[in-house]
């Protein structure tokens, strides 16, 4: 094909554009866009191959492209490359190009358009991308390294996501290890009865309540009852309608026995000071009462011996109040600690 105007489709046209000798790759003929672009003057790029406006590593690129039987060729579209201004600046450029007769040689004519921009925006979405895989894989890991139960169903009561930990849980209790996509409602592993509840459990959270629930179910290995806080979230579409219900399950056994020691030190303790305050104040009372009558300035009054035995029966009651403070303080301390 003969170049005979290039007026109008070349030297005005808004894309860098050129011209150069498919055998020796020596750009012949530029034009102003391309002037612009690039940062060469016409007599620069005139004294250019085609290989000067691509930085070292791309020079290779484009040796295997052609080596690998991909000749520039005839192939109207070659894709997005790599190139330097003259300030040693990249652009990314999506050639076009097509063999043309120039002076009477065989050349190709290109057409270069900006690609930087959407090159640039490419990058950038893989970027996200990869840090959303990062993301997705570090909270992954999060979720699967946690004790906590974390799950989630549809509207059909369909498991959609679950934890390592809620794999392990349910499969222990029942024998048998839950799925994506299988019924949690229709669990061979659950009775009628428990299916029955959870399904009134997922049908609150449907209807858009946020609660928490303590369950009970019996450890099936050491037949130890096991108190787990359970709290149902709806999961919201961006249009605000419901379709499905989060989960997440704590053990909290350790914490409630934890509780109820607390609960019964508190008791232990109540019932020693209530020994102590109101079972030893009577007899200390009687005690001292019977002290201030004695006759101290006659030690051998008839009247002493009398009050000595008093004081002897006072101090009996004194001493099984003290053993039965003593009794209680030991049982809580062998009770504490054994818990």
């Amino acid at each position: 094909m003969p170049l005979t105007d290039l007026s109008f489709l070349f030297d005005d046209n808004p894309n860098p554009m050129w011209i150069f000798e498919i055998s020796s790759l020596r750009i012949v003929k530029v034009n102003k866009a391309a002037v612009y672009k690039y940062g060469y003057n016409e007599e620069e790029f005139l004294a250019m191959t085609t290989l000067e406006l691509r930085p070292a590593p791309e020079i290779e690129v484009f040796d295997n492209y052609r080596i690998k039987g991909k000749d520039i060729n005839n192939i109207d579209y070659s894709g997005v490359w790599k190139h330097q201004n003259n300030l040693g600046e990249y652009i990314y450029v999506e050639i076009n190009g097509h063999d043309i007769e120039y002076e009477e040689m065989d050349c190709r004519i290109v057409v270069a358009t900006d690609a930087s921009e959407r090159f640039k925006y490419q990058a950038e979405a893989m970027m996200r991308e990869q840090e959303l895989i990062g993301t997705k894989s570090s909270l992954e890991a999060l979720i699967n390294n946690t004790d906590d139960q974390i799950w989630s169903v549809d509207r059909e009561g369909r498991y959609v996501y679950m934890n390592r930990a809620y794999r392990k849980s349910i499969t222990l209790f029942t024998g048998m290890e839950p799925k994506e996509g299988d019924f949690s409602n229709k669990h061979e592993g659950f009775g009628k009865e428990v299916i029955k509840r959870w399904n009134q459990y997922y049908q609150r959270a449907l209807d858009g309540e946020i609660y928490t629930i303590i369950n009970e179910s019996v450890d099936p290995t050491t037949n130890q009852v096991m108190s787990f806080e359970i709290s149902f979230n709806p999961i919201y579409r961006s249009d605000g309608v419901i379709t499905g219900v989060g989960c997440f399950a704590r053990d909290i056994t350790e914490r409630l026995t934890s509780e109820k020691a607390i609960i019964d030190q508190n008791e232990r303790l109540r019932n020693i000071a209530s020994l102590t305050s109101h079972e030893l104040r009577r007899p200390v009372a009687s005690l001292i009462g019977l002290i201030n009558i004695m006759d101290r300035q006659n030690f051998f009054n008839p009247d002493n011996k009398e009050i000595i035995e008093h004081l002897l029966t006072v101090g009996n009651e004194i001493d099984e109040v003290i053993r039965l403070i003593v009794d209680k303080t030991i049982t809580y301390n062998l009770s504490n600690r054994y818990m």
